[in-house]
C-alpha cells in the first residue's frame, strides 16, 4: 500500500488539482487524502514558494557573472538675460538668450576579477537551491505524516463511534427484554432501572464519540487544506509493510534522512561563505565601455549649436590595503561558523541515531501490542457471547452481563487504538529513514 502511496504522491500535483477548494464527498482513502494535501496544504504551498524563490535566485546574473548595462539620457532648457561691461565695447546686453541641450550615453561594466567571489557566490546560490529542494521534500514528509496522524485519528474516532452504537443496540435489547420480563413477572423494577441507566450511559458515550469524530474530521480538513465543514467517512482498512531491521533503520537514517541531508548542505554553504570572505583579500579589476552623445542648440548667441559624441573605455583596479581589520574578522568568523555547523552535524547524527533506534523500538512494540490485543479481543468476544447466552437463560445477573459487555467494548477500543497507533509509528519510521517520499 505504501508503494502505491509513493506513486500517488509523485503524481499528485497533476492528478488532484481539481480537488482544490471542493467538498470531499463519499469515502476518503489515505491515498486520496495525501493527494489532496499535496495540492492544497498551506505549509506545503509556502514551501513551494520558497523553493521557487531559490530557483529564481540561482542564476549567473544574480551571482554577478554577467556584465551590467545602463542607458542614461536627459534634456534641459536654459533661458537667461545677461549683461556685461568692458573698457572697449562698454555695456553689452544679451536679452532672451536660450539654449536647449540633449545628452545620452550607454555604459557597460564588467568585473574581470574579484578574487573569484562571483564564482563562489554562484556556487552558493546553487547549493542554496539544492538545500531548498531538500527542505521542500522535508515539508512533504511532514505534511504526509500530519495527514497520516490526522487520518488515523479520524479512523479511530469513526470506529469508536461505531462500537458505541453497537453497544447501544445491545443495551436497548437488554432494556426491552427487562420490560418484557417485568410484564410477565419474571423481573422487578430494579432490573429495568439498571438497564435504563446503562442505556443512558451508552447514549452519553455515543454523543462524546460523535463530538470527537466531528472534531477529528475538522482537524484533518485543516491539514488537507479542504473546507473545514467537509464531512465524509474514511476507509479503515490497513496493512503493515515488512520493514528493515534495527541496524538497517539506523543506517538508512544516517544516509537518507532529509534533516541530516539539509544540515550537510548547510555545511557546504558555510564553507563557501569562508571562500567569499577570503575573496576580499584580492584586488578587484573591472572594465567599462561607454558611448556618449551631447548637443546644445543656442538662440540669440554667437554660436548656433555645440555637439560631441564618442566612445570611452577603461580599466579600474581596486585593492583594499587596510580596512581596520574587518577582512581578518570576517574570515575568523566564517571559520567559526564552519566549526559550529560541523558540531551541529555531529549532534544531529547522534540524535538521529537515537531517534531511529527509538522509532524502530516503538514500532516493534506497537506491533506486539496488536497481537496481544487481538488475542484479548477474541477472548473478550467469546466471554461476552457465553455470558449473553447464560443471561438469556437467567444463569447470570444483569450486572455480570453488563460487565462482560463493558469488557468487550474496552478491549475493542484498545485493539482499535493499537492498530492505528502502530500504523502511525510505521509511517514515522519511514520518515526518519528517508523512505516516506521518493524522488
Amino acid at each position: 500500500m505504501l508503494r502505491k502511496t509513493f506513486i500517488i504522491m509523485a503524481l499528485s500535483l497533476m492528478v488532484f488539482p481539481l480537488l482544490k477548494a471542493q467538498q470531499i464527498e463519499g469515502e476518503l482513502t489515505l491515498e486520496k487524502a495525501i493527494g489532496v494535501a499535496m495540492t492544497n496544504n498551506y505549509d506545503l504551498k509556502i514551501a513551494e514558494n520558497q523553493l521557487q524563490q531559490a530557483k529564481n535566485n540561482n542564476t549567473i546574473g544574480n551571482a554577478g557573472l554577467l556584465p551590467s548595462v545602463s542607458v542614461n539620457g536627459g534634456a534641459d532648457y536654459d533661458f537667461t538675460d545677461s549683461e556685461s561691461e568692458n573698457k572697449i565695447w562698454g555695456v553689452i546686453k544679451n536679452e532672451d538668450a536660450s539654449s536647449t541641450g540633449y545628452n545620452g550615453n550607454a555604459r557597460i561594466d564588467y568585473a574581470l576579477f574579484d578574487g573569484f567571489g562571483n564564482r563562489y557566490n554562484y556556487k552558493k546560490l546553487q547549493q542554496t537551491d539544492e538545500r531548498q529542494q531538500i527542505l521542500f521534500k522535508q515539508q512533504m514528509e511532514n505534511t504526509m505524516l500530519n495527514v497520516v496522524q490526522s487520518y488515523y485519528t479520524v479512523c479511530s474516532a469513526q470506529q469508536v463511534l461505531r462500537l458505541a452504537k453497537a453497544s447501544m443496540e445491545i443495551s436497548k435489547e437488554r432494556y426491552q427484554k427487562a420490560l418484557d420480563r417485568k410484564v410477565y413477572g419474571q423481573a422487578n423494577s430494579l432490573a429495568v432501572l439498571n438497564a435504563e441507566v446503562d442505556m443512558n450511559t451508552d447514549s452519553t458515550r455515543i454523543l462524546n464519540a460523535e463530538q470527537n469524530y466531528v472534531t477529528a474530521i475538522k482537524d484533518l480538513n485543516v491539514v488537507l487544506g479542504a473546507p473545514v465543514n467537509s464531512t465524509y467517512s474514511v476507509n479503515e482498512d490497513l496493512s503493515f509493510e515488512k520493514l528493515f531491521t534495527s541496524e538497517q533503520v539506523v543506517a538508512s537514517a544516517l544516509t537518507h534522512n532529509t534533516y541530516l541531508q539539509s544540515q550537510l548542505k548547510q555545511e557546504e554553504i558555510t564553507s563557501l561563505d569562508l571562500k567569499l570572505a577570503q575573496a576580499g583579500k584580492y584586488p578587484t579589476i573591472s572594465a567599462y565601455g561607454q558611448y556618449g552623445y551631447n548637443r546644445t542648440d543656442f538662440t540669440n548667441n554667437n554660436s548656433i549649436y555645440s555637439q560631441s559624441n564618442g566612445v570611452n573605455t577603461g580599466l579600474s583596479l581596486k585593492f583594499n590595503v587596510f580596512n581596520g581589520g574587518q577582512q581578518r574578522t570576517r574570515e575568523k568568523n566564517a571559520k567559526l561558523n564552519i566549526l559550529s555547523e560541523q558540531e551541529r552535524t555531529l549532534q544531529l547524527k547522534s540524535e538521529l541515531e537515537r531517534d531511529a533506534a527509538n522509532a524502530y523500538t516503538d514500532y516493534a512494540y506497537k506491533k506486539q501490542i496488536i497481537e496481544l490485543e487481538e488475542r484479548s479481543m477474541a477472548q473478550a468476544r467469546l466471554n461476552f457471547e457465553q455470558t449473553q447466552e447464560m443471561f438469556k437463560l437467567g444463569s447470570v445477573t444483569s450486572i455480570e452481563f453488563r460487565t462482560a459487555q463493558q469488557n468487550l467494548l474496552n478491549v475493542a477500543f484498545n485493539y482499535n487504538d493499537a492498530r492505528f497507533n502502530a500504523k502511525v509509528a510505521e509511517f514515522n519510521l519511514l520518515r526518519i529513514t528517508g523512505e516516506l517520499v521518493k524522488n
